[in-house]
């Protein structure tokens, strides 16, 4: 798969992340603001209960007291904790879900505010003056829970609706992506054909005939180039195609910084009997040409020379009938597309020169190769007068 769109994919994953990230910290945000402010609404109510019970009874210890407020206590959201006290005598009155709220036991608090032990951002602590008209010296207390797993599950839900939608989306864009290739017409099919532009470009081999071992002419091929794409008889690509879309799938391939293999099946039948096994093998229908009466010829994008020798070996034994194979590859070189071919012909011409039925492979050393373009580039030119 191109790079380019790896990395288009990989940024909008990123980017992806961080709005759940953000979008989950907003939402809990919002309900934690909304639940502190009905928290505080909570204990005034619950304040001016305790106020008119107290002023009733005269005591905090009155039995319809502690009954009146434990039921009040009961029917409060997310209260854990309700304390009232005396910054001189200590705690009048406490109940609590939990002991563990209080850091120590009400009896050895003595006098001032209790001190509680509360889970930060989790739950939260609120404060009022039990009766600022008549003693400025009691309070009331209250712990409440910023969130409920009630509350939460619904933001996990979300996130999760969220989290599956792009997933399919981003399914269909891989699925896309992966073969956008293989389909004719497709815009790579459609690239024009021009040579890289570099300097390296320069030193490429001259145009050679790319077979000699055959004579014959070639106008079974001829006779259909303007039907189309296609030849009709074998269903692969026409001769004269493949030499432009070959030099269009090295430019891309050097673009990408990735490789490219060429590889020649010939078998001593006629082409047409192995055209259908070799678009099975090879499902890219605009990537395969043939070459000649018997020779078909294979682009194999993004595959280095052991990835398509591999390919060609599981390819030979499916066939019932002896085939002989050549490939090339690219190999980190600039070369252009006359290049590859005259490689893949010479390796096809040694695996046929066994007897039939051989794979033999062109394997260029880069190094070397690179060696050798910049010794010609240093070469003083003749100037002709």
């Amino acid at each position: 798969m191109n790079r380019r769109i790896l990395s288009f994919y990989y940024i909008i994953s990123m980017l992806f992340l961080l709005f759940i990230l953000f979008f989950t910290a907003y939402r809990l945000k919002i309900t934690i603001d909304g639940n502190r402010g009905e928290s505080e609404k909570n204990l005034e109510r619950l304040r001016i209960s305790a106020l008119s019970v107290f002023l009733a009874e005269g005591s905090f210890d009155s039995e319809y007291f502690k009954t009146t407020i434990r039921e009040q206590f009961l029917s409060t959201d997310r209260i854990v904790l309700l304390a009232i006290y005396s910054s001189r005598e200590g705690i009048h009155y406490l109940i609590s879900k939990n002991q563990s709220y209080l850091a120590q036991a009400p009896e050895q608090s003595g006098g001032g505010a209790p001190q509680y032990t509360i889970r930060p951002v989790y739950e939260n602590l609120f404060s009022l003056r039990f009766s600022p008209g008549i003693r400025q010296d009691l309070f009331i207390d209250g712990i409440f829970q910023d969130l409920d797993r009630a509350q939460v599950y619904p933001i996990l839900r979300e996130i999760f609706y969220i989290l599956l939608v792009y997933l399919l989306i981003a399914s269909v864009f891989l699925l896309f992506a992966a073969t956008v290739r293989a389909a004719p017409g497709s815009l790579t099919s459609r690239m024009p054909d021009r040579k890289p532009q570099t300097r390296r470009s320069r030193t490429s081999l001259p145009q050679v005939p790319v077979r000699d071992r055959r004579s014959q002419p070639q106008t079974h091929f001829e006779a259909g180039a303007a039907a189309g794409l296609f030849s009709p008889s074998t269903g692969l690509g026409w001769s004269q195609h493949l030499s432009p879309r070959l030099a269009s799938e090295l430019e891309r391939a050097a673009g990408s910084d990735q490789d490219l293999s060429l590889i020649f099946i010939s078998s001593q039948y006629d082409l047409k009997e192995l055209a259908g096994s070799i678009m099975n093998s090879f499902p890219l229908r605009d990537l395969v040409f043939e070459y000649d009466s018997s020779t078909a010829a294979v682009i194999l994008p993004d595959r280095d020379l052991d990835q398509s020798l591999k390919e060609a070996r599981d390819f030979q034994q499916r066939i019932p009938s002896p085939v002989s194979i050549g490939a090339s590859a690219r190999n980190g070189r600039l070369v252009s597309a006359n290049r590859l071919l005259v490689e893949a012909a010479r390796a096809l011409k040694q695996a046929e020169s066994t007897g039939g039925g051989g794979i033999v492979a062109f394997r260029a050393d880069p190094d070397k190769y690179r060696s050798s373009v910049a010794a010609r580039s240093a070469r003083p030119s003749r100037i002709r007068r």
